[in-house]
């Protein structure tokens, strides 16, 4: 299974945000998984794109897990 990595933070660009992993690999399906648990308001939830199986494996996520990193 891939993933996704999004990097969230205050705004966009913003250089302290924090890089997100979730074990889903539609985009629309891993925001809302993020935004389920972190709040919505004042964030930028940027999506970096597809991470590899590998990558999930190694972070030991199941389906629909996340981590910060």
């Amino acid at each position: 299974m891939f993933g996704r990595c999004f990097k969230v933070g205050p705004r966009r660009g913003d250089p302290d945000a924090a890089m997100y992993f979730v074990a889903e690999s539609d985009p629309t399906n891993a925001l809302s998984i993020l935004r389920a648990e972190l709040p919505r308001d004042g964030l930028d939830f940027d999506d970096r794109g597809l991470v590899s199986e590998r990558l999930i494996d190694a972070l030991d996520l199941g389906p629909g897990q996340f981590r910060r990193a």
